[in-house]
């Protein structure tokens, strides 16, 4: 059995929408935007928040089609028992009945095994200035500086959620590519990748810029 790091345990909720109409598809960003206009009044369901370096601890997602929901640390049960009788979704111009939503919970301790992951979702990594850096290095230089900003999101996603590690965080990326994205009007090079980590998460957590949005999607590779 794994050992766990701290005394913490990360409560997570899970909703998996399933439209009647299998053909729909519903993006991270508009499910993002009706969920966030049914809670006007929690500002973690709509993101207009003051801080900008707030880890988002409702995140809207797509993954090969489905709208899926994340609620991590104290969201967990609000999403649990805010969602549950969501019956529609309205995006522009139409209006989609949810057949089923397929709610997940589970509280999850950190451990000290080796996990491998994947990005289900593009990873936005990079900003502005290290961009630079990363299209000035060679091969090996990107992978380290990858593996440094993977790290500090980890490390900062933990923060979010008052996690605070007393040991070391180690990263080793396997494969990774970039990718363009589209966030905030603006396009990015995101990044596709593998990686292990000596730290369980969550399935579904997101890590980067615009985790909100669905960017940055984690899930284990068994």
């Amino acid at each position: 059995m794994a050992t766990p790091v701290t005394d913490e345990k990360i409560r997570v909720c899970i909703a998996f929408l399933e439209p009647e109409q299998t053909d729909v598809k519903i993006t991270a960003s508009q499910l993002r935007g009706f969920v966030g206009y049914l809670f006007l009044d929690d500002g973690e369901f709509h993101h207009h928040m003051t801080d900008a370096y707030h880890y988002p601890l409702i995140q809207y997602k797509t993954v090969k089609g489905q709208p899926i929901i994340l609620g991590i640390g104290p969201y967990a049960d609000k999403l649990l028992n805010k969602i549950s009788g969501l019956d529609s979704v309205v995006t522009p111009g139409k209006v989609t009945k949810i057949k089923t939503i397929d709610l997940r919970t589970f509280s999850h301790a950190l451990d000290t095994e080796l996990h491998t992951y994947e990005f289900i979702t593009p990873w936005i990594a990079l900003n502005r200035r290290n961009y630079e850096a990363y299209q000035n290095a060679n091969a090996e230089n990107r992978k380290r500086l990858l593996e440094k900003i993977l790290i500090g999101n980890v490390l900062s996603s933990l923060k979010g959620l008052g996690i605070f590690l007393k040991r070391r965080v180690e990263v080793y990326l396997s494969e990774f590519s970039t990718v363009p994205v589209t966030a905030h009007g603006n396009t990015f090079q995101a990044i596709n990748a593998k990686f292990v980590l000596n730290l369980g998460l969550p399935e579904y957590m997101g890590l980067g810029k615009s985790v909100s949005k669905g960017f940055g999607t984690i899930k284990v590779i068994k």
